[in-house]
């Protein structure tokens, strides 16, 4: 039954959404926005107050007005349904003798969004992950057939023409700045979700968000937070600029987490991450470079880590628009285990596929250099690349797993050499409701991964997503 389904959702529904595509034409008054990945409640449908904008199949119910004479006043409903593909042949480098490890993934959301007014609103959004073909035990963060994704109401005491301050209060989601530190772990089933209050101002030049929360736990079912975890912060981001093209965030990261493990032992942690973004573009150039600093306290032991990232392009002026970038990380590792401070950098909420689609390696304890190019082959269709060289930053320390645990562990091999990973990666936006997308990874490992039992890995996976 399930593989018919599948047939059905990659064969069908592309054919269906093509030929009921009645998106916004360029004469209409206002384009419609692209949905988003995860955070969905970050789209705003009032503009189809108007009904000479109203052009997609869905559009009725993303407006359903509540009175009659008070646009703002109205309901949205939505959802959406991804099916993915994952070959991970030699996962985990083959340590371990996982072996090859291929399985679908399947993803279901459904969402309301009720606002009463410019000053109440009411977003709540149910999600079911499904896995099919993991070696077992599958992860809870894949195998969760019913959870609650969203669910929040946000109120607006302070609202002018060009300011905005909100109160939100419940279950959200949060993408800050590049999504280096805090992200929606978008590939995995079942995305990062907290718990607790969130401020945000936003103006012309300056976006702040403030944040007292913990983490939902990854259960397989609806559950409360994880009450051994707590998280704060704040997010500042200015713009020098009207487009909003050049600016720069300065931001402050807290976190206690009761027991958390390195290399070096297991513990409680204190950790408080201070850092600077700097981005823009000029012309046909583009940057992101970030710098962070973390402090606190692992057990008995003082913390001093730190990670540092660029992220730089140049895009040419012609047919196809090709661009070529250069990626760089370093984030450091503990370079004693026995003896303090704690230098093991901790990337906290991380976004999916922080290197690559494979999303084998968290960035601690690394170094990296990415070359690539992408260009865009039609209006709907690009496709990108690169290879990527990886060092262990110490010898001391380990090699994580995204999760957090240790992939590889502390070898002293005489070498900082981990890998290199030649990635390719396409994306399809059949229409505005339906995106495929596919990836190829191989990693060549070194001698340290021989030296732990690992081998060369290969991956591939696929995505198919409709949203409505």
């Amino acid at each position: 039954m399930r593989d018919a389904w599948h047939l059905v959702f990659w064969l069908v529904l592309p054919a269906i959404a093509s030929a009921g595509d009645m998106t916004t034409t360029p004469e209409n008054p206002v384009s419609p926005p692209p949905y988003r990945e995860i955070l969905r409640f970050d789209e705003n449908y009032l503009y189809l107050s108007d009904p000479a904008n109203r052009t997609d199949w869905f559009d009725p119910d993303k407006y359903i007005p509540l009175r009659a004479g008070e646009p703002d006043w109205y309901l949205t409903l939505g959802g959406g349904v991804r099916e993915r593909f994952e070959g991970n042949y030699n996962d985990s480098f083959g340590i371990g003798g996982t072996g090859p490890n291929s399985f679908w993934l399947e993803r279901l959301t459904f969402l309301a969004d009720l606002h009463l007014g410019d000053r109440i609103r009411f977003f709540g959004e149910g999600i079911s992950g499904l896995i099919e073909g993991e070696q077992p035990p599958a992860p809870k963060v894949q195998d969760d057939p019913i959870d609650l994704q969203f669910a929040f109401v946000d109120v607006v005491p302070y609202l002018t023409d060009d300011q905005q301050l909100t109160l939100r209060a419940g279950r959200f989601g949060m993408y800050l700045g590049s999504g280096r530190l805090v992200a929606t772990r978008a590939a995995v089933n079942i995305p990062f979700r907290f718990d607790g209050f969130e401020l945000l101002y936003s103006s012309q030049q300056w976006m702040a968000t403030g944040f007292l929360t913990r983490p939902a736990k990854d259960s397989g079912g609806i559950d409360w937070s994880d009450p051994d975890t707590t998280f704060w912060g704040l997010y500042l981001t200015h713009w020098f600029d009207t487009p909003h093209k050049l600016g720069v965030d300065l931001y402050y990261l807290g976190i206690f987490n009761d027991s958390t493990t390195y290399a070096s032992g297991t513990a409680d942690e204190h950790r408080h991450a201070f850092g600077v973004r700097i981005f823009g573009e000029r012309e046909q150039w583009d940057w992101n470079e970030e710098d962070v600093v973390q402090v606190g306290s692992f057990g008995g032991q003082s913390i001093l880590a730190w990670t540092a990232s660029l992220d730089a392009g140049y895009t040419f002026v012609q047919t196809w628009q090709p661009r070529l970038g250069l990626k760089v990380d370093i984030a450091s590792g503990d370079r004693n285990p026995n003896k303090g401070p704690q230098g093991t950098f901790d990337p906290l909420f991380f976004k999916s596929g922080y290197f690559n689609d494979a999303s084998l390696i968290r960035p601690a304890n690394i170094i990296d250099v990415h070359p690539n190019i992408s260009a865009n082959i039609t209006r709907t269709f690009s496709v990108n690349g690169g290879a990527d060289v990886f060092w262990r930053y110490s010898t001391s320390d380990a090699i994580y797993a995204p999760p957090g645990f240790i992939e590889i562990p502390a070898l002293k091999t005489g070498t900082s050499y981990v890998s290199t990973a030649l990635d390719v990666n396409l994306q399809w936006q059949i229409q505005r409701h339906v995106t495929l997308s596919a990836s190829y990874v191989h990693f060549f490992v070194g001698g340290y991964v021989h030296a732990a039992g690992g081998s060369d890995v290969n991956y591939v996976s696929t995505t198919m997503s409709f949203l409505f």
